[in-house]
C-alpha cells in the first residue's frame, strides 16, 4: 500500500509485540494510579492495534475509531480490552510519523494537571529513524523501540513525583545528587583555573554580596592561594552575616548607640573578609598560614570571627 501512495511514508509499516504493552506500559499505569489516585487516567492520543488470526489476515483499529463516537479512550480501558481479547490481538502498529523529529510513534498517551506541582506526564513508545543504523548494526533489526516517560513539573523534588519514580525503581535522589556533585566538581575546576570564573560564580550564587565584597574575597583567595571550597565557604559566611545584619537593622534589634553606619557598612571590611577566611579554613580543616594587609587589625578580625561564629 505504501508503494501506491503519491506521497509515501519514509518508513515500512511494522507491528510491535503486544507484550510490550503488557510488561512495560500497563505496569506504569498501575503505579501511576496507585500514587496519584484511581480517578487519574492516561488519555490515549495515538495507538493502532492489529486484530486478526495471523499476520496475513488482520484489520487495524485505533483511538480514532472510538473518538468518532465521542468516546474518550484511556490506557486503563486499553489494558482491559487487551486482557479480554488477547487471542485475537496480534500487536500494535506504527500510527504516526513526526517528520520534524524523525520519530515513528507506536503509542502516545498523556495526562494533564496530574497534581498541584506536576503539569503533565506523557508515555511514548517510538522508534527513532536517526538510530535505525545503530539497531541494524548492533541488534540486526530495522527498528529499536524506546519507551519515554516525559514529566513536566514545577518542582523536581515534589513528594508525589519522587514517590512515582521510586515505585518505578528510579532513585531520583541518587540521580539528583550525582548530577549536583558532578556540576559542583566541574565548577570547582573552572573556578580554580580562572579567578574571573570564581568571581562570576560568587556573584551569581550570593546576591547580597556586592561587587566590592566579591573582589575582596577573590583578592584574599588569590593572594593566599586558597582553594575553591574555602572561597565558597567564605562567601557563604559573609552572605549569612550580611543577611543577619539587615534583618536586625529592619527589626531594630541594634541599640541606637551601638549601630553606626561605618560599623555595619554596605560593603564588607577587609577585616570581615579576613575573619571569614580564617573561619572557613577552620571549618574545612585546612591549615594555611595566611597573609593579610598591614592595615587590618587582629583585634578586628577576632571581633568579626566571634560574630560569624554566632550566626
Amino acid at each position: 500500500m505504501n508503494k501506491m501512495l503519491n506521497d509515501p511514508e519514509p518508513y515500512e509499516s511494522s507491528i510491535a509485540d503486544v507484550k510490550i504493552l503488557e510488561e512495560e506500559i500497563f505496569p506504569i499505569n498501575d503505579v501511576f494510579q496507585k500514587v496519584f489516585g484511581s480517578d487519574k487516567e492516561f488519555k490515549l492520543n495515538s495507538i493502532k492495534l492489529a486484530i486478526g488470526s495471523n499476520f496475513n489476515d488482520y484489520v487495524t483499529i485505533g483511538e480514532v475509531d472510538l473518538i468518532h463516537f465521542d468516546v474518550k479512550p484511556t490506557l486503563t480501558g486499553l489494558d482491559c480490552f487487551i486482557k479480554e481479547n488477547k487471542e485475537s490481538i496480534l500487536g500494535f502498529l506504527d500510527c504516526e510519523y513526526v517528520s520534524e523529529e524523525g520519530n515513528v510513534i507506536y503509542l502516545n498517551c498523556s495526562k494533564k494537571n496530574v497534581s498541584e506541582n506536576i503539569f503533565s506526564i506523557k508515555l511514548m513508545v517510538l522508534a527513532s529513524m536517526q538510530q535505525r543504523g545503530f539497531f541494524l548494526q548492533q541488534e540486526h533489526k530495522y527498528y529499536g523501540l524506546q519507551l519515554y516517560i516525559v514529566i513536566e513539573s514545577k518542582k523536581s523534588n515534589d513528594n508525589k513525583l519522587l514517590e512515582f519514580l521510586k515505585e518505578l525503581g528510579i532513585d531520583w535522589e541518587v540521580i539528583f545528587f550525582r548530577r549536583k556533585l558532578a556540576i559542583h566538581d566541574w565548577t570547582e575546576i573552572e573556578c580554580e583555573r580562572n579567578s574571573e570564573n570564581l568571581k562570576s560564580y560568587l556573584r551569581a550564587k550570593f546576591e547580597t554580596l556586592n561587587y566590592f565584597d566579591v573582589n575582596n574575597i577573590i583578592r584574599l583567595a588569590v593572594k593566599n592561594q586558597l582553594p575553591f571550597k574555602v572561597a565558597d565557604k567564605m562567601a557563604s559566611l559573609l552572605y549569612k552575616m550580611k543577611n543577619e545584619r539587615n534583618t536586625r537593622i529592619q527589626d531594630k534589634k541594634y541599640p541606637d548607640e551601638q549601630y553606626q553606619q561605618d560599623e555595619y557598612s554596605i560593603t564588607l571590611k577587609k577585616a570581615e573578609v579576613a575573619a571569614a577566611a580564617k573561619l572557613a579554613c577552620a571549618y574545612l580543616g585546612i591549615h594555611i598560614e595566611m597573609n593579610f594587609d598591614r592595615d587590618i587589625s587582629m583585634d578586628e578580625i577576632l571581633k568579626y570571627e566571634e560574630e560569624l561564629t554566632n550566626i
